[in-house]
């Protein structure tokens, strides 16, 4: 097997979107998120004739250097990365929240630690990139399976619309620290605690699929860091909003994208509970004139 080295640029940021492990709801804060910083990022070998020479133990380092990268992906603290070509050097940009945090992503890529390679950092001003959708970011064949919920509230369709579509709205129920764009792409994202490291505190990465305006509303939904690599996969979230009567307004919610197994079981289980604690909350704002 030949292992390349991988041109990585790096960019690092600040949380826009964040998952936690805690339960779906209001956890306060309202923290403002920061714009993140960027860097690029020169991985340089250390030896001639790298890496076209390179033995079963730099396969191995190179093998857990991608795994890294891709956790930081996930992450979103790498935007890119990749080997590029005469001359030989790996490409990372990263999205961080200080140089000092870029610095210390890069220090412990496993071939950055081991000595087989070394860096070169500078910042970079991101200015223009293409939108790029991985293609494990879905269940690839989903169960026929479907979590569906109902709730009838005292309010008019504007402010039903509104209370899940703006972040105003959504901090009324949810929880304080969001960043929702009403936009085809655009974010819906939910932090339940800014205290977890970046990429453990919400729905971060999450977007808005389509909507129908006052009518009907979907995202993409994640998992919590509990779940492990079924964090990495999403499942698509639909709101439909009808009026009942006047001043009566029906919430149906259906959330669908399930894999199939054992650990695909226990979230559906975990969202079941999750979300009618959500959509309580946000029946009891609606009595309580939130």
């Amino acid at each position: 097997m030949i292992v390349v080295l991988t041109a990585v640029v790096v960019i690092l940021s600040l949380p826009i979107v964040v998952a936690g492990d805690a339960n779906l709801g209001n956890s306060g804060g309202g923290q403002e998120v920061s714009e993140p910083m960027h860097y690029f990022v020169q991985l340089l070998g250390t030896r001639e004739g790298w890496p076209d020479n390179m033995s079963a133990e730099e396969e191995k380092i190179m093998s857990e250097h991608f795994v890294y990268l891709k956790g930081m992906v996930f992450k979103k603290k790498v935007l890119m990365a990749g080997p590029c070509f005469d001359p030989v050097f790996g490409l990372i940009v990263l999205q961080v929240d200080s140089e000092s945090e870029g610095r210390e992503i890069i220090d412990n890529d496993p071939s950055i630690k081991s000595g087989l390679m070394t860096y070169k950092m500078q910042p970079f001003h991101l200015s223009l990139m293409a939108e790029h959708v991985p293609k494990d970011r879905y269940v690839t064949n989903p169960s026929d399976r479907i979590l569906r919920k109902e709730v009838t509230v005292q309010a008019t369709l504007d402010e039903v619309w509104n209370a899940w579509t703006t972040d105003e709205g959504v901090r009324n129920f949810f929880s304080e620290n969001t960043n929702v764009e009403l936009r085809v792409g655009g974010p819906y994202e939910i932090y339940f605690s800014m205290q977890p490291p970046v990429g453990m505190r919400g729905s971060e990465g999450c977007r808005i699929l389509s909507f129908l305006p006052k009518a009907m509303l979907s995202f993409e939904w994640s998992a919590p860091p509990s779940f492990g690599e079924l964090r990495k996969q999403h499942t698509q979230v639909i709101l439909q909003f009808d009026e009942a009567s006047v001043g009566l307004v029906k919430v149906t919610f259906a959330q669908l994208g399930w894999g199939k197994g054992e650990e695909w079981d226990k979230l559906y289980d975990y969202f079941d509970h999750a979300w009618s604690s959500v959509l309580g909350a946000f029946e009891e704002r609606c009595v309580g004139g939130g």
